[in-house]
């Protein structure tokens, strides 16, 4: 049998004493609440020897219990109704993916049409929702500890429904969309679950009523036509990026098309961008056409890559030609 040489076994030796280092280091890094160095010196630990089982195991247990002890315990009563429905790990993915925001009173966290990527747990403060109409700021509700705010941009491919100014000093919890990139691999169904929350404790009933604000005095009419839509550049220059689609809508206001797009990425990219809109309509025989300038305000996800893309026109379309392209359905 041969007798293993020196040098390799100075380097196990070695080896064993890095191991040994770097697990005495995320000890420290998670008695101290330093949870990113933790978890980086962890990941260090795994490259380092992929074979230290107990060490790696070790670990990874340590910093999740590090972790669950220092979560705010006020935030997890205000939201148990969330958090009984995860176990210990997807508690503290949720929490620790989100950024704690202490804000005065009148300061504004979401803007009527603004793009918004962030969901916002309110846990201290009040928060009033603006709606902006003919004008006038008309105040729709006023949301406390406990309430969601953003759900609606969050959850769907849309820009803001309303506006949300902080009313008093508001303490909230954010969580960016982004940061749930890299949960679907560890924690395979964690955004389900918040999305879900959403939907059953949020505000999304309240926000379509307040969307149909904008909508009773710009009614939409069902037309089934070709357009074409070129991506604008920041500048407002025409780019070669188009799309063609089949209208489902229209109004003095805005439109609506369907395409097909194959990542929903791709769709949510699309969101507040601004496109030149070719139209052309048949009537009686003779051919409509015409451009607008519009930004896409929502986009709502089909089935098989089916899209509809909903516009919101610069300016307002012309009543005649609204009228021309009615007078083909009667």
């Amino acid at each position: 049998m041969a007798t293993p040489s020196p040098s390799s076994s100075s380097d196990q030796d070695n080896q064993g004493e890095i191991v040994q280092k770097l697990f005495n280091e995320i000890l420290t890094a998670a008695k101290a609440k330093d949870f990113t160095l933790a978890d980086s010196l962890r990941e260090k630990l795994l490259q380092t020897d992929s074979t230290a089982l107990k060490e790696i195991i070790d670990s990874a247990e340590i910093i999740e219990q590090a972790k669950a002890d220092s979560i705010d315990k006020e935030h997890l009563e205000t939201w148990d109704a969330l958090y009984s429905e995860l176990s210990q790990a997807e508690k503290n993915c949720l929490f620790y993916s989100m950024k704690k925001i202490v804000l005065p009173p009148k300061k504004i966290i979401l803007s009527h049409g603004a793009y918004n990527t962030r969901l916002f747990f309110i846990d201290e403060g009040k928060v009033t929702i603006v709606f902006p109409r003919k004008g006038k700021n008309t105040v729709l509700a006023q949301l406390g500890k406990g309430h969601l705010l953003g759900e609606y941009s969050f959850t769907s491919i849309s820009l803001c429904s309303a506006t949300a100014v902080s009313h008093t000093d508001v303490k909230l919890y954010c969580l960016e969309n982004k940061a749930t990139d890299n949960w679907r691999d560890e924690f395979p169904g964690l955004y389900e679950k918040i999305v879900d929350y959403c939907i059953k404790h949020g505000s999304l009933e309240d926000i379509a009523r307040w969307k149909s604000l904008e909508k009773r005095d710009k009614p939409r009419y069902q037309v089934s036509d070709p357009i074409k839509g070129y991506l604008l550049d920041k500048n407002g220059k025409q780019t070669e990026t188009y799309f063609r689609g089949a209208l489902s809508d229209i109004s003095l206001e805005g439109c609506a098309f369907e395409i097909k797009l194959s990542k929903k990425a791709t769709a949510r990219a699309l969101l507040a961008r601004n496109l030149q809109l070719n139209f052309t309509f048949d009537i009686d025989g003779k051919p409509l056409e015409f451009t607008m300038i519009g930004q896409i305000v929502k986009v709502s996800f089909f089935m098989h890559n089916d899209y509809c893309i909903h516009i919101k026109f610069a300016n307002a379309l012309k009543k005649s030609v609204l009228e021309r392209i009615l007078s083909k359905k009667e």
